[in-house]
C-alpha cells in the first residue's frame, strides 16, 4: 500500500485534513512534502510556504536541527514518540508537542517518507501544573495519549492500523486482522454504533464520540473516535478513523470529582456534597410528609489534642472518629465532615421521636472512648446539636444553623453532651450577634466602666487589695455583666482592645486615688488567654504606662486561668516571665474548675491561688466542698502560695474557710463590687493590715 502512495492525492489530503492533530510528511532529507490544515493553523503558515523546506523560517535554527535529529532517530520501518518544545516564529509562541514519527520504506528498506503526527499538549501541561499547585493530594494528571489510526472496511474488518492502536486494544497485529470493531464493541453500544455508521454513510464522516472497546484481557478502555468515509482506487468504501485512548482523562475527571466532593482525610462527603445530599433528604422528607433530623457534631477542645500529640496524631483521631461514626449509622443515614473537627449526620426515620435521641447518645458514647494514637492513648469528647425538619427549619441552611446553635449550647452546659434546638437558642444567637456588632463601638462611646470588689484579710477584716471587674453600660440593655460579652469579645478579637482599656483605666484610677491621699492599694485585673497571643511588645506598653502614672509593678496583680498554663506556648511563657521581671504578681483564678494540676503550680511562680466560688458556696461542716477547700489550702501553703476564697456570702462560709487556714477572701458578705467613687469611700474607712 505504501509503495504506490501518492501524497498529493486529494483523497489523502482530505483524510489528513479531518484529523484533529497536526500531520506532516517529509522526504528522506527531512523536507516537508505535505502538511494538513491542522499544521497550518498550529504553525501559522500556509502549506505552500512549508513544502520543500526543512522548517527554516518556521522554527528557530537550533530547533530545526533538533527536529531533524528526531527524524533521524526513527528506526527503519519503526516509529518513535517524543515531546518537543518548539517556538513558532510566525505566531511568536512556545508550544509543547507530542509527536509520533514513523518511517515508511520501500521493499528494499530504503526510506521513502517520514510521517509525523503532533498533538499540541501545551494546555494540558499548563493544566497539569495548575492542578498540581492547587491539589496537593492529586498525584497525577492526564497527558494526551498517542493516537490510534485505523483503516476499516464497511463490514468493520481491520485492513490497516498503527502500533498505537494495537497498544490501545492489547492485541497483536495478526490478531487484529482477524477481528472487526463489532467484536471489540460492548453490546451496550450497539445502538450508538448503528447511529454513527448511518451518519458516516449519509454525511461522509462520524464523531467525535465516546465509547469503549473490549481489550484482549477483557478490560474496557474508554475511547474518543472520529473518522471519514473515503473511496479507494478500487471503488470500495473505506473508513479512516482516529482512535484516542482517554483513560487518563477519565481517571482525572473521576479524581477531580472525588476531591471536589469527598474529604481527603476521612473519605467522608465534604461540606459541598453533604449539603447536596442534605437538600435531597429534605426534599424527600417534604414530599413524603416525614420528619428528619440533623446532628451537628463538634469535638471538645480538639486543639488541645493537636497541641499535645501533634497534627498527625490529631488526623489519626479524626480518621478513627469517622470510622466509629459510620459504625453507628443505619442505611439511609448520611454522614459528612464539614471542617477540622466538625461532622454532620442526617438521621433517617426521625418520625420515631426516640431515633435521633438514641443515635446522638450512641455517637457521643462511641466518640468518647479512648483513641490509640501510636504509643499514646488520647481521650476526647464531643458536643452534639440536633435540629429536626420541618419544625426547626424548612431548608438546609436553617437546619444547619439551628443544629450549630444547639451544639454550642451543649458546649456551654459543660460539653460531652447533646442538645435539641429550642427557639430560645435562636434568640440568644441573635443577641450574641448584636453584642458582637455593638462591642466595636463600646470603647469609643465610653460605655465600659470598672467596678472594684474588696479583698480582705479574713482574720482581721483588713482591706488588702481589690479586683477590677469590667461592666458594660449598654445604652439599651443596661448594665451587662462580663459573662455575657467577654466570650464574644474573645471570639471576635475585640478582647485585645478591651484588655488594654482595662489596664489603662486601672492605672488612671489608682493614680487618682493616690493623689486623693488614699492608702496605696494593689489591684488585680483579669487577662484573657487571647491577650497572651500578642507579641511581647505589648508589655513594653504596660511598662511605659506604669512609669507614666508613677506606679510600680507591685501595685498590679494579673489573674489568669488554668487553661492558659495548659496551652503554654512560648509567647505565654515569655509574657509570664516578663510580668515577674516587672514586679507584677500572678493569681491563678477559678482554681478547682479546670485542670487543677500541681505540675502547673510547681512550674510557674504563682503568688495567689483563688478557690472558685462554686466550692466556697458549698462549704458546710463535714461537706465534701469543705474537705476539698482544706486540701487546696494546705497544698498552697506548702508551696508558699497565698489563697483567696471567692464568693463568700455567709458568715458560716467565712468562719469555716478562715478556720481551714485560708488567709484572704472576697464575696458579697464582705462587699459587692463597687463603682470607683464608692470604692474610694470604702477604702477611706476600711482598716488596713498591720505593718
Amino acid at each position: 500500500m505504501t509503495e504506490t502512495l501518492d501524497w498529493r492525492n486529494e483523497g489523502i489530503l482530505a483524510v489528513l485534513d479531518t484529523i484533529p492533530a497536526a500531520v506532516f510528511v517529509k522526504d528522506p532529507e527531512s523536507r516537508f512534502i505535505l502538511i494538513n490544515q491542522h499544521c497550518e493553523a498550529q504553525w501559522g503558515v500556509e502549506r505552500a510556504a512549508v513544502l520543500g523546506r526543512t522548517g527554516a523560517g518556521i522554527f528557530p535554527a537550533d530547533q530545526v536541527r533538533r527536529l531533524m535529529e528526531n527524524d533521524r532517530r526513527v528506526p527503519n520501518g519503526g516509529a518513535i514518540a517524543c515531546e518537543e518544545v518548539v517556538r513558532n516564529i510566525a505566531l511568536k509562541q512556545d508550544r509543547t508537542l507530542r509527536t509520533l514519527r514513523r518511517r515508511i520504506c520501500d521493499r528494499n528498506g530504503a526510506l521513502r517518507f517520514l510521517v509525523g503526527v503532533s498533538m499540541d499538549i501545551t494546555e494540558g501541561k499548563r493544566t497539569e501544573r495548575a492542578l498540581k499547585d492547587s491539589e496537593e493530594k492529586l498525584r497525577g494528571l492526564f497527558e494526551l495519549s498517542p493516537l490510534g489510526i485505523t483503516l476499516n472496511g464497511l463490514d468493520g474488518s481491520y485492513l490497516d492500523f498503527n502500533k498505537a492502536f494495537t497498544a490501545i486494544c492489547g492485541y497483536s497485529a495478526e490478531e487484529l486482522r482477524s477481528l472487526d470493531y463489532w467484536r471489540l464493541t460492548p453490546e451496550k453500544y450497539a445502538a450508538q454504533e448503528r447511529e454513527q455508521l448511518s451518519m458516516l454513510l449519509t454525511r461522509g464522516q462520524y464523531g467525535p464520540y465516546e465509547k469503549e472497546y473490549i481489550r484482549k484481557d477483557g478490560s474496557l478502555v474508554p475511547l474518543r473516535l472520529t473518522g471519514v468515509l473515503l473511496r479507494g482506487g478500487d471503488g470500495q468504501a473505506y473508513i479512516w478513523s482516529i482512535v484516542e485512548d482517554i483513560t487518563v482523562q477519565k481517571e482525572v475527571q473521576e479524581a477531580v470529582w472525588y476531591h471536589a466532593n469527598f474529604d481527603d482525610l476521612t473519605g467522608l462527603p465534604n461540606r459541598r456534597l453533604f449539603y447536596e445530599r442534605l437538600e435531597k433528604e429534605i426534599a424527600r422528607a417534604r414530599t413524603a410528609g416525614h420528619r428528619m433530623a440533623l446532628l451537628f457534631i463538634d469535638f471538645d477542645r480538639f486543639k488541645e489534642i493537636n497541641d499535645a500529640y501533634g497534627h498527625d496524631r490529631g488526623d489519626m483521631l479524626l480518621r478513627e472518629a469517622a470510622a466509629r461514626l459510620g459504625s453507628q449509622l443505619n442505611e439511609g443515614d448520611v454522614v459528612g465532615r464539614l471542617s477540622s473537627d466538625e461532622f454532620m449526620v442526617v438521621v433517617g426515620g426521625a418520625d420515631d421521636p426516640n431515633r435521633a435521641d438514641e443515635l446522638a447518645g450512641r455517637i457521643r458514647d462511641t466518640l468518647c472512648k479512648p483513641y490509640r494514637l501510636g504509643p499514646d492513648l488520647a481521650h476526647s469528647s464531643v458536643s452534639i446539636g440536633i435540629a429536626v425538619f420541618p419544625e426547626d427549619g424548612d431548608d438546609a441552611d436553617a437546619l444547619v444553623r439551628h443544629a450549630d446553635q444547639a451544639m454550642y449550647e451543649a458546649k456551654a452546659l459543660g460539653r460531652n453532651r447533646y442538645r435539641f434546638f429550642r427557639k430560645v437558642m435562636q434568640d440568644e444567637a441573635t443577641r450574641r450577634i448584636r453584642i458582637a456588632n455593638e462591642l466595636r463601638d463600646a470603647i469609643a462611646s465610653q460605655q465600659f466602666c470598672l467596678f472594684y470588689q474588696p479583698i480582705v484579710e479574713l482574720s482581721t477584716g483588713a482591706l488588702v487589695r481589690a479586683e477590677a471587674l469590667l461592666r458594660w453600660q449598654h445604652p439599651e440593655l443596661g448594665l451587662v455583666g462580663p459573662g455575657d460579652f467577654i466570650p464574644i469579645a474573645e471570639q471576635t478579637g475585640e478582647i485585645i482592645a478591651i484588655g488594654q482599656w482595662v489596664f489603662e483605666e486601672v492605672l488612671r484610677q489608682m493614680e487618682a486615688w493616690d493623689r486623693a491621699g488614699l492608702p496605696p492599694l494593689s489591684v488585680a485585673l483579669n487577662r484573657s488567654p487571647i491577650e497572651f497571643r500578642q507579641s511581647l511588645d505589648v508589655l513594653d506598653r504596660w511598662a511605659a504606662g506604669l512609669a507614666a502614672h508613677g506606679l510600680p509593678g507591685q501595685r498590679l496583680i494579673v489573674e489568669i486561668t488554668e487553661g492558659l498554663l495548659v496551652e503554654l506556648s512560648d509567647a505565654v511563657r515569655d509574657q509570664l516571665g516578663r510580668f515577674r521581671q516587672m514586679g507584677i504578681a500572678l493569681a491563678l483564678d477559678d482554681f478547682g474548675t479546670g485542670y487543677s494540676s500541681l505540675a502547673y503550680l510547681k512550674k510557674f511562680d504563682v503568688d495567689f491561688l483563688k478557690i472558685d466560688r462554686t466550692f466556697v458556696q458549698g462549704v458546710a461542716d463535714g461537706s465534701d466542698d469543705l474537705a476539698l477547700c482544706e486540701a487546696i489550702i494546705v497544698m498552697a501553703q506548702r508551696l508558699g502560695i497565698d489563697v483567696i476564697a471567692e464568693g463568700i456570702e455567709t458568715p458560716e462560709q467565712r468562719a469555716l474557710i478562715a478556720a481551714a487556714g485560708c488567709r484572704y477572701g472576697q464575696g458579697f458578705l464582705i462587699s459587692r463590687p463597687l463603682p470607683a467613687d464608692a470604692f474610694a469611700a470604702y477604702l477611706a474607712r476600711s482598716p488596713l493590715p498591720a505593718g
